[in-house]
């Protein structure tokens, strides 16, 4: 049995896909597709910092941000990062490539140009949404 494909999301897809979720624009429609085709992974640097930005920056409440976020993914891997690795031009983006490694993800969907800049990295691919929803299809 082939093991379906693990997907990291990046912050900025998570709150454009929450919060703009009425649009149906295409970071939302890359996060259903990972949702129902692959598994998504995450960490809770990366969790943290999407409900840090939906009440800070959009008026989210903490409780909503977080339903949001579970109602899209309820079950994802949860992987440990220790915030060692420093591969990325924004170090605030190393907490993406370390939980992709932890996780053995293939695909990080991000619109981050300092993640992008570093696709392919090892064998994990950094895409956009719109990539990403052309290369799984």
């Amino acid at each position: 049995m082939i093991s379906p494909l693990i997907v990291v999301i990046d912050t900025g897809v998570w709150v454009s896909a929450l919060h703009f979720a009425l649009r149906r624009g295409t970071p939302r429609l890359a996060i259903e597709k990972a949702a129902q085709e692959c598994t998504i992974a995450t960490c809770r640097a990366i969790d943290e910092e999407v409900l840090h930005i939906l009440p800070a920056k959009f008026g989210w409440s903490a409780e909503d941000a977080y339903a949001a976020m579970r109602a899209v993914f309820p079950f994802p891997i949860q992987v440990e990062i220790s915030g060692n690795l420093r591969v990325c031009r924004d170090p605030n983006d190393d907490m993406v490539i370390e939980c992709t490694v932890a996780a053995g993800a293939q695909f990080i969907v991000s619109g981050d140009k300092d993640l992008l800049a570093l696709d392919p990295f090892k064998e994990i691919r950094i895409v956009t949404p719109a990539e990403f929803l052309a290369q799984t299809a």
